[in-house]
């Protein structure tokens, strides 16, 4: 049997990237956000991650932000031999039996749900000084789990099944496999910045965004075997993966914000690259570490390794324009340069490209309301696609509503990702061809609140 086939599928790493921005970077900060994205330009407490050098153009004072968030993703794929002769192949699986195998495809079903995702912001504004402080999830923040595998995993399964019987001179009449696999990963994000205005036009930002890294792998691979009609059975090596990931790195973050006139206002910023060297803590079993010492593909999972896994720079710049004082008009372009960061799951061809179209309201002193769009492009090869973790260019919609109360602003607001569906056709490491279709959705719901004083 042809383990380390098998294992290099089933213990795929699973990179959460489930929400809008580059790759590896979550630009939801804020139920803001979530009614309108293109918040590069925009004035407000949310502008500590967003245009943080326009934050000096709030009033004196103290400005704080809570918002909570909860996300949703479908991350579903369709599996399916155009051989005839593996047309029918997932029949055989008597842990998990299917008639959905007909016209060669099978489907798997994923779900990934974080209940909170948060943010915390906090500004103090002194005459012409901002002081600022923010909290989130610049990148991961949920738990993704695979709880009936995958259809790359269970093909190359019964296709050495095949395989170890066809040695023996008999035919595969089912097999029995038991695999589960479930990661979890946390980059929380903490940024100390000074913005000052230089004049009544503009205005600068420096600060630092210190980044904590929390990846969490369970997995295992047992229970293998594989039955001829002769009843002659073929076991398998029971595998254990369990361990964590952590580390800590700090990038600097500067920006500008210019005010041509009471209409225009326009503004950028840029994230450096933040290099995070991660050391994994494990407790696996002697069969996994005895692979891993022996894989690239699983060096990094065992006791005491290190791995890359960087957060790209980013280049952000943001135009906004008023026509009336109560309507407001803005655009947005990102730029997130993942090609020069180092990671140790995927090998990015080249960056990222966003823009982003929104519109803000102000219905009358109290009531205010918000839409928006954002398109993202990614720009690498098919071939870096898998099951566990695939990549697809996408669409984004948000509204939503703030309320004033005062020195108190609720805000509430809707989000919504459609990925492109990609179909393609590869072949396995044991030469079948497979036709493999992706499909994701993402759902967010918002609540935050503003309080000045």
């Amino acid at each position: 049997m042809n383990k380390r086939i098998i294992l290099s599928i089933t213990f795929s790493v699973i990179s959460l990237t489930m929400f809008a921005g580059g790759i590896l970077e979550n630009t939801n900060q804020s139920v803001n956000f979530l009614r309108n994205p293109s918040r590069d330009a925009t004035i407000g407490i949310d502008g500590v991650f967003s245009n943080p050098a326009g934050v000096a153009f709030l009033p004196e004072g103290w400005h704080t932000q809570f918002n909570w968030m909860i996300v949703h993703q479908d991350r579903d794929t369709w599996s399916g031999y155009s051989h005839p002769s593996y047309g029918q192949l997932f029949r055989l699986n008597a842990t998990e039996p299917t008639t959905e195998a007909t016209n060669y495809r099978r489907k798997y079903e994923g779900n990934v749900d974080v209940p909170i995702q948060p943010s915390l912001y906090l500004i103090y504004n002194k005459e012409k000084w901002s002081f600022q402080f923010g909290f989130g999830f610049v990148g991961g923040g949920g738990t993704c789990e695979f709880e009936n595998g995958l259809g790359s995993f269970e093909s190359l399964a019964a296709l050495t099944g095949m395989g170890a019987m066809g040695q023996n001179g008999m035919s595969l009449s089912s097999y029995n496999i038991n695999t589960y696999m479930k990661g979890t990963s946390y980059d929380l994000g903490i940024t100390l910045g000074v913005a000052r205005r230089l004049s009544e036009k503009l205005s600068a930002f420096v600060g630092l965004r210190g980044i904590i890294l929390m990846n969490k792998y369970e997995g295992f691979l047992k229970d293998i075997s594989f039955m001829a009609s002769n009843e002659l059975s073929i076991n398998g090596t029971d595998y254990v993966l369990d361990c964590r990931q952590n580390t800590f790195g700090i990038a600097p973050i500067i920006g500008i914000d210019y005010k041509i006139n009471d209409h225009w206002n326009l503004a950028a910023k840029y994230e450096f690259r933040t290099k995070l060297d991660a050391t994994t803590t494990a407790s696996n079993n002697d069969a996994f570490n005895k692979l891993a010492t022996t894989s690239a593909s699983f060096g990094g999972y065992i006791d005491g390794a290190s791995t890359r896994q960087d957060l790209p720079s980013m280049l952000s710049v943001g135009v906004q324009y008023s026509p009336i004082s109560s309507l407001r008009l803005c655009g947005g372009y990102h730029r997130y340069f993942e090609a020069d960061a180092k990671q140790f799951f995927k090998d990015i061809i080249d960056d990222t490209d966003e823009m982003a179209l929104g519109v803000e309201y102000d219905i009358n002193k109290t009531f205010e309301v918000s839409g928006g769009m954002q398109k993202t492009w990614f720009h690498f090869d098919d071939s870096y696609e898998s099951d566990a973790n695939f990549i697809l260019n996408s669409y984004s919609f948000g509204c939503g509503m703030g309320v004033n109360l005062g020195k108190v602003k609720l805000n509430v607001a809707y989000f919504q990702t459609n990925y492109k569906d990609k179909e393609l056709t590869t072949t396995n490491p044991m030469g079948v061809t497979n036709n493999v279709k992706y499909h994701r959705t993402n759902r967010i719901i918002g609540v935050g609140v503003d309080f000045n004083f």
